[in-house]
């Protein structure tokens, strides 16, 4: 598999730029990244969000209209661990960066729009709470993190919204959005003259619009209750959800990434609806449908998630929990190793086609910049992984597991 070319430039300040060349597409892709999002410290919950959406608002209005006006669509999102800000467009490449810089630059925070911004955010809050998908998400967030800011949702609550102040914003936009902790992606047919032009300006705007100070984070990792827990159900939805708190994840040959891809492989290997264990479930009428299976790592803590429907949730939670406790089987050898090849080549085919797709492109390189990761080096390595070390780095990575569950049931 061949990677696209890149070219990189580190400024003095510790601000970090790259230019990904894809000839021959005629849209262009720019983002800059911020190593600051949800779960990281900040007093009220929901902080890195709010700042997420109050950035937009600029002294002569909302910058949006000035991306629109040069064609380019704009947009952003915050993360566990990270906050973007990204655009995309044909022609305009030095105004778009300089749009950019603008943006993440130039904070506008008074009392009167912040007021103005939180019903909007309580609104979007509300949408997701009465998605029963939510619910789940969020119970099993809670028991694996209790109150932490990992263990609360992204945006953070109705109450930590209502405190939120210019104030509050500036304090933890100063803390965080330094130039140390920042880094700027390009994507698209740029030339070679184009690409150190566009690397000298960004050098330039860095300078002008970021603060260079050092403010490493403090780190706090909080565990739950970690229990099973039932919720009242409206109508006759059959939810649930388990979470799979990891205290011993780490690295695996050097990468999180890679730790994080192994270990999916093998909760897939398990209870994916190739496995052993669906056909056992499913011929005794507890589950029909594929289960949803991620895995996560961030700075306050690492999990997986499993969500289902089920009939008989309790049953099916329970059957999970004694598949999980359970080491791969090695007895099932040819079926693993069959499993494991089909995976590694689906891993290589996605990451090949991703090269097509320069947002998703664009936004994975700008992640793994802030990790030290190289999502093109981890598929290589996973492609030599043998069976062998596939079973001992899971074994280590799923050590002393905790499991917790949330299930919807009516009339409770």
């Amino acid at each position: 598999m061949k990677s696209p070319k890149c070219i990189k430039r580190n400024y003095k300040s510790g601000f970090s730029a790259e230019v990904i060349f894809k000839p021959h597409f005629n849209q262009k892709f720019f983002g800059i990244i911020v190593d600051f999002g949800s779960s990281d410290p900040q007093k009220l919950p929901g902080t890195a969000h709010f700042l997420e959406h109050k950035l937009f608002d600029k002294k002569d209005g909302d910058i949006s209209k000035q991306f629109e006006q040069l064609g380019a669509d704009v947009n952003a999102f915050t993360s566990y661990n990270e906050t973007m800000f990204y655009c995309s467009g044909v022609n305009n490449d030095l105004k778009l960066v300089k749009l950019l810089f603008r943006l993440v630059g130039e904070p506008h925070f008074n009392q009167k729009n912040v007021q103005a911004e939180k019903p909007i955010i309580e609104q979007e809050l509300a949408m997701y709470q009465d998605n029963p998908n939510w619910l789940i998400s969020n119970t099993l967030m809670q028991e694996m993190f209790a109150d932490s800011n990992l263990g609360i949702d992204v945006a953070g609550s109705k109450e930590s919204i209502e405190k939120i102040s210019a104030q509050e914003l500036m304090k933890v936009y100063r803390a965080n959005y330094v130039a140390s902790r920042m880094h700027f992606v390009l994507c698209g047919d740029f030339s070679e003259y184009q690409s150190r032009n566009l690397l000298r300006e960004i050098g330039k705007l860095q300078a002008k619009y970021l603060n260079e100070k050092q403010n490493p984070l403090k780190i706090k990792i909080e565990t739950g209750s970690l229990r099973d827990k039932v919720l009242n159900s409206e109508n006759n939805s059959n939810l649930f959800g388990l979470g799979l708190y990891l205290p011993n994840f780490k690295k695996v040959l050097s990468s999180l990434d890679l730790a994080q891809i192994m270990l999916e492989i093998m909760l897939e290997s398990k209870l994916s609806v190739m496995s052993p264990w669906f056909e056992k479930v499913k011929s005794q009428g507890l589950l029909n449908n594929p289960l949803q299976m991620t895995v996560n790592y961030t700075r306050e803590g690492n999990f997986a998630t499993i969500y289902g429907i089920s009939n008989e949730s309790e049953k099916v939670i329970s059957a999970i929990k004694t598949e999980l406790a359970k080491p791969l089987d090695v007895s099932r050898r040819t079926y693993l190793d069959k499993f494991l090849n089909l995976k590694k080549k689906e891993w290589l085919a996605q990451t090949v086609r991703a090269q097509n797709d320069i947002s998703y492109l664009s936004i994975e390189t700008a992640e793994e910049s802030l990790n030290h990761e190289n999502i093109f080096e981890n598929i290589e390595k996973l492609q030599g992984i043998t069976l062998e070390e596939f079973i001992t780095l899971n074994s280590e990575l799923i050590k002393d597991f905790n499991v917790c569950s949330v299930r919807l049931e009516k009339g409770i």
